[in-house]
């Protein structure tokens, strides 16, 4: 899917950029319905799936700390909802930082955090409108292993095992000499 893969850097990048290339700010003459000045939804959907896939895929990178998402789309589906959706799969093992706090225009609300994000229209910004999202990696304090907050779902499993375990051994009757 993304060239770097075949080489193995991915075990390396600490920080890295992804710029949604094909975001709807840059393509908007070419994605517009005929005749209906607005952006195509189906269109929408295929770039947003593959900004989806690419942010997810890059957030599995075992080494990387920073991730900036960046769009030059003022589309909700381009912008935060793709950041909500790969926060949601990562586990909680990344969270949104602030970008230029001092910016007065920030992501929509629509998921908690979302004011980390910075976010310019045409109308109040005077640009093309774009989109700036920063992800970093969650710290793990030295009593949670690095493996329980990537696999949480491991951890549970063995947990409920152990449980299942001692209530085994708790409803066995006792042999008394």
């Amino acid at each position: 899917m993304f060239s770097f893969i075949k080489w193995g850097f991915q075990s390396k990048i600490k920080q890295f950029v992804i710029k949604a290339l094909f975001s709807l700010g840059m393509l908007t003459r070419q994605l517009e319905e005929p005749g209906t000045g607005t952006p195509s939804k189906e269109r929408l959907r295929a770039l947003a799936a593959f900004q989806q896939r690419a942010l997810c895929h890059a957030l599995t990178f075992p080494s990387l700390q920073r991730l900036v998402y960046s769009t030059c789309s003022v589309c909700q589906e381009e912008n935060e909802d793709v950041v909500r959706d790969a926060l949601q799969q990562s586990s909680g093992t990344f969270r949104l930082t602030p970008v230029l706090p001092s910016w007065p225009h920030r992501g929509l609300n629509t998921f908690p955090g979302a004011e980390h994000c910075l976010r310019a229209s045409p109308k109040t910004t005077l640009t093309g409108g774009f989109f700036i999202a920063v992800l970093e990696r969650v710290e793990v304090s030295s009593s949670v292993s690095q493996a329980e907050v990537l696999a949480p779902e491991l951890r549970s499993s063995s947990v409920t095992k152990r449980k299942k375990r001692r209530r085994k051994a708790a409803a066995a009757p006792s042999v008394l000499p």
